[in-house]
């Protein structure tokens, strides 16, 4: 077990930067059959984060979470214009505001994370911290079935791999999932820049989070878009720096 927390995992470029082409494109055609099928199972991860983004610093600012759900079905994403919701109650207008901010930081925040654990070796830990995520997601989300369902099939895959004599077939399902992680928030994270870019620019001016943190502060909705997006930028820069320039 020590051995798997702390091996090293080699990246491979082609297969990050093809998941995050697929993701990409995916979401693009997102209205067309079967686009818009794997629109949905490719973002569940990166939807999750973000969400859970505003459901941890909700937390830390001492609000509470009421639900948390991540829509899972075409039908309702077009109906609602939602690709997931969390439901918080915040105890001041600063809790509101952080808990604004903390989904468009998750991403780029988990982002560099993964990349950072993998260089230092401990990729597994990155894992577990979403296994801890998705656990939490669970206990306070009003929708169980599907998370539940991905649980035990996690559970499966790894019970599967544990008492599997082939342990290259372990390390290779593993190195799957670790690019699917890091590839979807990559995609997520060149995708949310350009649709705050859009919403940040749209007449009139459309109901986002950006015009919801410049009606709590006073702020105008430009100064949290450039910041998001420069978050944004400053994780594509790390995730650069390290895969193609070291």
């Amino acid at each position: 077990m020590h051995y798997w927390i702390a091996s090293p995992l080699p990246i491979s470029l082609y297969l990050l930067c093809l998941i995050t082409f697929i993701y990409l494109v995916c979401h693009y055609y997102q209205h067309k059959f079967p686009f818009s099928v794997l629109d949905i199972a490719l973002n569940y991860i990166p939807v999750l984060t973000h969400e859970f983004g505003h459901v941890f610093f909700n937390r830390i600012s001492g609000g509470r979470v009421v639900d948390l759900v991540i829509v899972a079905t075409r039908r309702e994403r077009n109906a609602t214009g939602q690709q997931g919701y969390a439901v918080t109650q915040s105890k001041s207008r600063l809790s509101q505001i952080f808990t604004t901010i903390g989904g468009y930081i998750m991403p780029p925040l988990m982002l560099v994370i993964g990349i950072m654990l993998q260089h230092k070796g401990q990729g597994a830990v990155f894992i577990i911290i979403y296994i801890f995520i998705f656990i939490y997601y669970t206990l306070v989300t009003s929708r169980k079935l599907i998370p539940i369902s991905i649980i035990a099939f996690l559970c499966f895959i790894s019970y599967l791999g544990i008492h599997s004599e082939n342990l290259s077939n372990y390390s290779f399902m593993y190195m799957l999932v670790y690019h699917f992680l890091l590839g979807t928030l990559l995609g997520e994270i060149i995708q949310s820049s350009m649709t705050i870019f859009k919403l940040t620019f749209s007449s009139p001016k459309p109901n986002w989070d950006g015009t919801a943190l410049s009606h709590l502060t006073r702020f105008p909705t430009f100064l949290f878009s450039s910041f998001w997006i420069f978050i944004n930028g400053l994780s594509l820069y790390y995730a650069i720096h390290q895969y193609f320039i070291i």
